[in-house]
């Protein structure tokens, strides 16, 4: 079998996150497509036909190492040989002249420009399923003494802004250093869960005047180290379904 290259890959990537389309119904989905024309049959490497309840559209898309303007003609000359509301899709590298832009955006071409394309793996270790526990005896008691109440003490939902405190006021870390020191230590694929404990009494910051920090017990969270060099096909799906309702809503 002969290997796909880095456009042919994303073509593929595309195709497969056709499958997980929810906001519309897809009636027909090919990898390696024949096509039926108005004058004659054509082959894309991808054909995606779907309806949004009120109108069906098309979507042929191809992978090309360059774009050029013979190939936009060439493919040009087939969109509008496939009858209904029909968008064409390349997947290349990235288009410096501006001619050939212009042309695709005026023809409903929509360019796809691969700028980096690495075909070696890059794992990165990824953060999920994060649970901060706090001392909820030491917070009820420094809420009564300000006066709050159940009035809720927000913190920051950034990690590398959400900075950790020892009893003396010292900053220690972020949420997210201890996420990096973990990460740091993942040397296989696959999810490991977390419990990082404090020995010593330790603070988070909040986002409150009265109760500025609130002490924690232990931070739970998932990590696992995931290949970050995958293409994303599932935002490219999002893309042209965005693209082909804005060119026919024109």
């Amino acid at each position: 079998m002969t290997s796909l290259n880095v456009y042919q890959q994303a073509v593929r990537e595309i195709y497969e996150a056709i499958a997980g389309v929810d906001a519309v119904k897809t009636c027909k989905v090919q990898y390696n497509a024949v096509i039926e024309g108005k004058t004659s049959t054509h082959e894309a490497d991808v054909y995606w036909e779907f309806t949004d309840g009120d109108i069906t559209y098309k979507a042929v898309i191809q992978a090309k190492e360059q774009a050029s303007l013979a190939e936009l003609f060439i493919f040009l000359r087939m969109l509008r040989d496939i009858p209904g509301q029909v968008m064409g899709v390349i997947v290349t590298q990235p288009v410096y002249q501006k001619d050939i832009k212009d042309m695709a955006a005026s023809a409903g071409i929509l360019l796809f420009e691969l700028t980096q394309p690495i075909v070696d793996e890059i794992w990165e270790p990824v953060v999920s399923n994060v649970q901060v526990s706090v001392d909820k005896a030491w917070v009820k008691q420094a809420k009564e003494q300000a006066g709050l109440g159940d009035e809720p003490v927000q913190v920051s939902v950034e990690p590398k802004y959400s900075f950790i405190y020892d009893e003396a006021g010292n900053c220690l870390d972020t949420v997210q250093g201890i996420f990096d020191q973990y990460g740091k230590q993942q040397k296989a694929s696959g999810q490991q869960t977390i419990v990082h404990t404090f020995a010593a009494p330790t603070f988070l910051q909040t986002n409150h005047a009265l109760v500025p920090f609130i002490k924690l017990d232990n931070i739970t969270f998932a990590v696992e180290l995931v290949n970050v060099n995958q293409w994303a096909g599932a935002d490219m799906v999002a893309d042209i379904l965005d693209s082909i309702v804005r060119y026919f809503g024109k």
